[in-house]
């Protein structure tokens, strides 16, 4: 990073917790209207299998 780089275009992992540039990023997936950015194909597949898992963590309380 060259120290312009927008915060904005960061994403978190939910699974993994992982930093991401959301315009390197290669694997999503959406829920309930939002989309989620995986570091690898493996964290995608275990968000899909059970979302409400790994969105609890941003969402106490559901």
């Amino acid at each position: 990073m060259n120290g312009t780089e927008s915060t904005l275009s960061m994403e978190t992992d939910v699974v993994c917790k992982m930093k991401l540039n959301r315009e390197d990023v290669k694997f999503t997936s959406e829920y309930e209207g939002k989309t989620y950015y995986f570091c690898s194909l493996s964290c995608k597949k275990k968000f899909d299998e059970d979302p409400e898992k790994y969105i609890s963590f941003y969402h106490p309380g559901r």
